[in-house]
């Protein structure tokens, strides 16, 4: 919802979501599996007349996001970064270049 409420507030029409949780994506599909304390802001963010495309993928096939998420678990409060971490240089340049990266147990 925040990634709706940032492009909407930048007047983008149009938004690209991928996510690792097939939950989040058929929540665009079947609202109803939206919980109830989150129902009345998620009602509020699909009448801000975006294009929303929504798409599941795999956390091994993104993982500048999923390095992203990890840091995301140390932080206190909302971040929004405007330059890519260097932290993530090496995530990203695999994911651009369509590298492969395999999780082994």
């Amino acid at each position: 919802m925040l990634a709706i409420e940032y492009a909407a507030s930048h007047n983008w029409s149009r938004l690209w979501l991928e996510s690792d949780s097939s939950s989040a994506v058929l929540s665009f599909k079947n609202q109803s599996d939206i919980p109830i304390r989150f129902r009345n802001r998620w009602h509020n963010c699909m009448q801000l007349g975006l294009s929303i495309i929504c798409t599941h993928k795999y956390r091994e096939g993104n993982c500048c996001a999923d390095a992203l998420a990890t840091m995301g678990h140390d932080l206190l409060d909302t971040t929004w970064f405007h330059i890519m971490p260097s932290s993530l240089s090496v995530d990203f340049t695999r994911d651009r270049n369509g590298l492969s990266n395999y999780r082994l147990p």
